[in-house]
């Protein structure tokens, strides 16, 4: 039987945020270009992701490890706006961070505080600035840059 294309994507994440990791996959292709192995033939990047969770706040968050390095991004739309917000901060783990587990230092020290805001709609912008993120990051923290 068919699934309802309504319904298809619901693994419990905010619409907005469905969309801006939609158009971040779509900008991102086969992987960053900066981190093409000649040797390997192969993109070293590798930017997982999982679900993001705070109670209103339902988006996902993405990773990237470079040596002992991490970035992670943490994306949702905003419980008091329609708008799409994230919350960057570095610190490495073995799973995936949760709001629960993150240690965000002097970051998201309320629901108010975040890294960068698009208004409504805006999900290309968001993952724009994702990627650019996860660009600069990889040519800072790779010892081949």
């Amino acid at each position: 039987m068919a699934t309802n294309v309504l319904h298809y994507h619901e693994d419990g994440a905010n619409k907005q945020a469905q969309a801006a990791l939609a158009f971040f996959q779509y900008l991102m292709g086969d992987g960053i270009e900066e981190s093409w192995s000649d040797e390997w033939k192969r993109y070293e990047a590798d930017i997982g992701i999982a679900r993001w969770e705070n109670c209103r706040e339902q988006g996902y968050v993405l990773m990237l490890t470079v040596g002992r390095e991490q970035l992670n991004i943490a994306f949702f739309e905003h419980r008091n706006v329609d708008g799409l917000c994230a919350v960057k901060w570095e610190e490495w783990t073995m799973n995936a961070p949760t709001v629960d587990t993150a240690n965000f230092g002097d970051k998201y020290a309320d629901k108010y505080s975040s890294d960068f805001d698009v208004n409504y709609g805006e999900v290309v912008k968001m993952a724009e600035w994702m990627l650019k993120e996860f660009i600069t990051f990889w040519k800072e923290h790779n010892e081949k840059s």
